[in-house]
């Protein structure tokens, strides 16, 4: 019953119940502007960016809900 991205900054996915945090889109800029030009992007896409890096990719997988 979400909308949105999920951004998961560091190493290690965890299963804790609080790893994924909301933050709302007007505070990402203050949190992570390398981010903010990917939110964009359409439905079934991933990216990956540190400040040397940035890569983006479809995921057919993302779009079937089961």
């Amino acid at each position: 019953d979400t909308n949105g991205w999920y951004i998961w900054a560091g190493e290690e996915l965890s299963g804790a119940d609080d790893f994924f945090v909301p933050l709302h889109a007007a505070h990402i800029g203050e949190w992570c502007p390398l981010v903010e030009k990917f939110l964009g992007l359409p439905p079934g896409f991933r990216f990956l960016v540190t400040p040397e890096y940035a890569d983006v990719w479809f995921d057919e997988a993302l779009l079937k809900v089961e």
